[in-house]
This record gives structure tokens, sequence and C-alpha cells, in this order.
């Protein structure tokens, strides 16, 4: 029986546009989609690229810092929200930059002993005013930490710490007087090279690296990072009245009279060395809690960090949306070799050491509320951003 093939052709005409028309649309959509992917890895690129050079930025602040004996957030350095506005940058891209003074909180390291002597001061003389000062920084720590919602115990397991370091160093504590820790509970392990019998090698490197002392939650540390540091023990060891935030100041200094006039007189020009001594001069030195604020506090920070933002093609009606990246720079600041203090404005006086680099996704310091790990310092007087 013969079949009837009239109209075949048109089927298979039919059936090969619709194959050719669904392997043109899928071509079209895989080309639009690798095009998008290539222009967001670009808008990413630049993004970086331009949160770096908002580091670079800080950075290039820092050193044309003309004034060697204060550190403040009245100086160019530290109030960059002109300087974030008048930025020139393509229409599609935004740039923010924020330097923070790691000196302005309270370095952990600080309740540490530093000396071989110093591990044996306590057993040699608890009275000692070195055992006192390590004291004083301890209990500094603690009412900073139970502001945050710690235990006050989590400042004695620090002094604990480094009593088991000494401990194990020298057979002797460190503990200044502190609890010794508790029976079968242990303070965590030693960082690296804590075991050795140098103590200069017996900073936490970060304050991430504290978390090894029971209390100190990963948690707690970020609530607590806007108010306490890690840095070298033997480089910064006072807190910059100048940027210190009030809590940090109010855990130094007993009574709150002394910190509002710190807090009021830094806000019309920095405060000097001779200053702090003019505005603690009515503490009580017979006091324990007030003998060392004066020791505690200087005018200097050493310790930065760099924060920075960049967006690429954001909405250009309201600014938000488009590809964010952001970057940040822990440096040191050290004065350069054979510059005197009083060297004349433009002469180049400071040298950057970089220590840490971070990048990360999102535009921190472009959100209108940031959390404790975008902006530590958001709300302090003088803040770029």
């Amino acid at each position: 029986m013969m079949v009837n093939e009239r109209g075949i052709a048109l089927v298979i005409t039919l059936l090969v546009v619709a194959l050719l028309t669904i392997i043109v649309v899928e071509f079209t959509y895989s080309a639009e989609v690798d095009a998008h992917m290539a222009r967001n890895s670009l808008n990413g690129l630049q993004a970086s690229m331009l949160a770096r050079s908002g580091v670079n930025l800080g950075e290039a602040f820092l050193l044309h810092d003309d004034d060697a004996q204060v550190d403040s957030y009245l100086e160019d350095w530290g109030n960059l929200d002109e300087i974030n506005s008048q930025l020139i940058l393509p229409d599609n891209m935004r740039l923010r930059v924020q330097i923070i003074d790691e000196g302005g909180k309270l370095n952990i390291n600080l309740t540490r002993p530093r000396t071989p002597g110093q591990c044996r001061a306590p057993q040699q003389n608890p009275n000692s005013p070195t055992v006192q000062l390590f004291q004083a920084w301890t209990t500094a720590l603690g009412n900073l930490l139970e502001g945050r919602g710690a235990s006050p115990e989590v400042a004695e397991y620090v002094a604990a710490y480094w009593s088991e370091l000494c401990q194990a160093a020298y057979g002797s504590t460190g503990t200044g007087g502190l609890p010794n820790p508790t029976p079968g509970r242990t303070t965590g392990t030693p960082t690296p090279g804590a075991m050795s019998n140098n103590p200069f090698l017996w900073d936490f490197p970060s304050l991430d690296d504290a978390s090894v002392i029971p209390g100190l939650t990963p948690s707690l540390i970020r609530r607590s990072r806007e108010l306490v540091t890690a840095l070298d023990s033997n480089r910064q060891q006072q807190v910059n009245i100048n940027t210190a935030p009030p809590e940090v100041l109010s855990a130094i200094i007993p009574g709150d009279g002394i910190v509002e006039n710190i807090i009021s007189q830094r806000q019309d020009q920095p405060l000097k060395v001779s200053d702090v001594s003019a505005l603690v001069a009515g503490l009580n030195t017979n006091d324990p809690a007030a003998r060392f604020v004066r020791s505690m506090l200087g005018a200097k920070s050493f310790f930065f960090l760099i924060r920075a933002s960049a967006v690429v093609n954001p909405n250009p009606i309201t600014g938000k949306g488009g590809i964010s990246r952001s970057a940040s720079m822990l440096v040191r600041r050290d004065p350069r070799p054979g510059v005197p203090p009083n060297a004349p404005p433009g002469v180049p006086r400071w040298t950057l050491t970089q220590l840490d680099w971070q990048k990360e996704g999102g535009a921190a310091l472009f959100q209108p509320t940031p959390g404790a790990d975008d902006l530590p310092n958001a709300g302090l007087p003088g803040m770029g951003g």
C-alpha cells in the first residue's frame, strides 16, 4: 500500500526551522550570560583596584602628617569626610576611605609581662609598681569586656594565661596577684612562639588569636573590636587620649567628670602630653584605680587601620546596587630616621610598614547602619566616611 507523502517536505522544513530557532536562542542566551559575567568580572576587578587605591590614599595622608607630637582625628588623616566628597571619579564609581587609630584602643598585650624580670616580679615583690601597672591594665580590660556583656572573670583568665607562660618559661607566676587558673580549667593553648623564654615573642599577633582564652569568644571579640586591639606591646604602650572612644577612657579613668572634660577639649584642638598631666592632675594617686592613669595615657599613635570601600555601576538614581569591594590595611607608622620633630612642614618624616592586608566583598563604608564586623568605629568624632 502506498503512503501519501504529500506535505512531508513542509513538516521537515518546519522541524528544521524550529531546531535552528532553538539553537539560535540558546546561543544568544549563552552569549548574553557570558557577556554579563565578563562585565561583572571587569566591574569586580575595577572595584577591587579602586578600593586598593583608596587604601593607598589613606597611606598618603598618614605620610603627610606634619605634627609629630600628637595624633588626633582633627588632623587631615582623621577627618576624611570632605576628602571623600571631593574625590573626582567616573560617574559610575564611588569610593570612601576611613582611617582608624588603633592606638586609641586598649592593647590587650599591655596586660602581660614583657621581660623576665617582670615575670618574676609578682613573686619577688607583689606590690611593686610594675605588678600594679599590669593589674591596672587588666582591670581596664575587664571593665571594657564587662561592658560588652563578658563575664568579669575573662580579664582574670587573660592574666592567668600570661602566668602560665611565665611559669613554663621561668617557673614563676606573672599574674600580679590575680587568681591562678581554676584547677582543671586551662586558659588555652599558647600562641606560636609563646613557650619561648623570650617574652618579646608572647604578644598576640591579632585580637582573633586571643580567642584561645576562655570567655574571649569570637562573638565577644567582634563586639569589642572597636575598643580592644592587639598590637606590639613594645611600641604602643599607651592609649591615645585624642582618639580613644569614651568607653576606653572610662575604663581607665575613674570618674565621669574627667572623661567628659577630655572629650570636650579634644573636639577643639588636639591634646598634648602636657595636657594629659593637667587633665588627670585631680585624681587621687593613693587610689589604686587612679595611680597609673597618667602613665597609661598618651597623645601619639603608631598603628593605624586604613579601610576603603568602592562601588562600580551603582543605580544612578538610588545609588544602590552595583559591584562593591572593600579592603583594609593595618600599618605601623614610625618616624623617619634623622628627621627632627620640628622639621619644616612638607619634609618627609614618616615611614609606613604594612602589617596586615584584608579584602572582602561588599561596601562596608557605604552601609548606613553598619554592624560590628563592618565599621568598627562608626560614630566616633572625626571619623572619615
